[in-house]
């Protein structure tokens, strides 16, 4: 399940300058090139340590997530402008994160109508984050990252389960350009795209 979390910062951690080819490789292998929360397919998933321990190369600690759900798994990396959470109640944040992927391969795209209505839908997206600046006082990922490091295990769960109807929108600006996603024409990954946000749209 794909929950809001932080990067274990591991003793020794800050030796190791970069990650071992062979640790992308063993991860893509175990998980045929498979996001572990989303399920996105792409040689192009980052490395993951299922149990947020970079210091733990067991190959049973090895998988691949796309740039959008790791960004949950670490979300204390994020500055202001790096994105910002929502409010969708109605939408698994599995979902929320394929719609938005789908948007921002469309605004790569030749076609100036899927750029239009990729622009609607992020916008769409980015409207829901009233609610959480109402009711939290911040829509800023900083701030919820701040109050997991802050939590022991028991109350980080609870505030997980608080959070469960909440996601995080990145910014479009930050995710364009070769190599981000799937290799491939952006039409080819988004045909259905526009009906899957006009399905959305109903539960506002």
């Amino acid at each position: 399940m794909l929950v809001f979390s932080l990067l274990r910062h591991t003793w020794g951690q800050e030796s190791q300058k970069s990650t071992p080819d062979k640790l992308h490789r063993q991860a893509h292998e175990n998980s045929q090139h498979q996001c572990e929360f989303c399920g996105y397919t792409s040689k192009n998933n980052h490395l993951h340590f299922v149990d947020h321990n970079p210091l733990n190369h067991h190959s049973d600690n090895l998988t691949v997530v796309d740039p959008l759900c790791k960004a949950w798994q670490n979300l204390g990396a994020l500055d202001a402008d790096d994105g910002f959470v929502v409010y969708l109640p109605e939408i698994r944040p599995e979902d929320v994160n394929h719609l938005q992927r789908a948007a921002i391969l469309a605004l790569q795209s030749a076609d100036p109508a899927y750029r239009d209505v990729a622009k609607t839908v992020i916008n769409w997206l980015a409207a829901h984050k009233k609610e959480v600046e109402a009711f939290w006082g911040t829509a800023h990922p900083g701030e919820f990252a701040e109050a997991l490091m802050q939590a022991g295990d028991e109350q980080r769960t609870e505030l997980q389960s608080r959070w469960r109807h909440l996601a995080l929108i990145l910014n479009p600006k930050k995710l364009t350009g070769k190599g981000i996603f799937a290799d491939g024409v952006p039409e080819s990954d988004t045909a259905l795209w526009a009906d899957l946000y006009k399905s959305y749209l109903s539960h506002d």
